[in-house]
């Protein structure tokens, strides 16, 4: 009975330090790719083998939605406006890259970039309006200040997807540099030089929420991350 006692105080203070339970994140489909975030997912893990992490890819708009209606506990999201109850740390800020096909006349002399109103007549591969990525409203405003509204002539959920389709010469399009990462046969990167066209990874919380995991979590993500 004493080695029961002592083992159920040893599991609630284990509780209580963040040691066990679940974590739930969100987090959306880009921000995996920013070389920091891996890395503190398994320093994490490493470190507290007993909790289970619980990794939920969704949407920027579904993340905010879940943190607010308390799905999850931490989101990783690309910036839209967010209601009150929530708190933002910024973790990183990247350039916005245009995607090529590798045979596009743009690609020529562009190495060092070029501006996005060099696109203005090109059909873009994009996300859908639905899908709720920040990404999205971000290039309609980068277009509109670069004089002209995007035509959208294919969309795709994912990324991969929306890389593959102007590697098979269906468009052009607007991703952040860290998918640069992903090599496909057939596609050319370039910065954009527009001042603007830049993207940056929010870490999320609930205001004055945090359990001792999601704490742990944070502290680990937001040095990893160097903030």
């Amino acid at each position: 009975m004493l080695a029961q006692v002592d083992k159920a105080s040893d599991v609630a203070r284990r509780a209580q330090l963040g040691e066990l339970g679940e974590l739930k994140i969100g987090f959306t489909s880009s921000a995996p790719f920013n070389a920091s975030i891996p890395q503190a997912i398994f320093a994490f893990r490493q470190a507290f083998p007993a909790v289970h992490l619980n990794l939920q890819e969704m949407s920027s708009t579904e993340v905010a939605e879940s943190l607010v209606d308390e799905s999850i506990q931490v989101g990783l999201m690309r910036p839209l406006p967010l209601p009150d109850s929530l708190s933002v740390i910024e973790l990183m800020r990247e350039p916005l890259v245009a995607v090529l096909s590798a045979g596009h006349p743009l690609v020529e002399g562009s190495e060092r970039g070029l501006h996005l109103a060099q696109l203005a007549d090109e059909p873009f591969v994009f996300f859908p309006r639905s899908y709720g990525s920040g990404l999205y409203a971000q290039l309609l405003s980068l277009c509109r200040d670069a004089g002209f509204s995007p035509h959208f002539a294919q969309e795709a959920g994912e990324a991969m997807t929306i890389i593959g389709l102007v590697a098979a010469g269906l468009g052009v399009s607007v991703l952040p540099a860290s998918y640069q990462r992903i090599r496909i046969d057939g596609v050319v990167y370039r910065t954009l030089l527009d001042p603007e066209a830049v993207t940056s990874v929010w870490l999320v919380q609930r205001k004055g929420v945090q359990t001792p995991m999601a704490k742990a979590f944070v502290e680990l993500l937001t040095r990893k991350a160097g903030v």
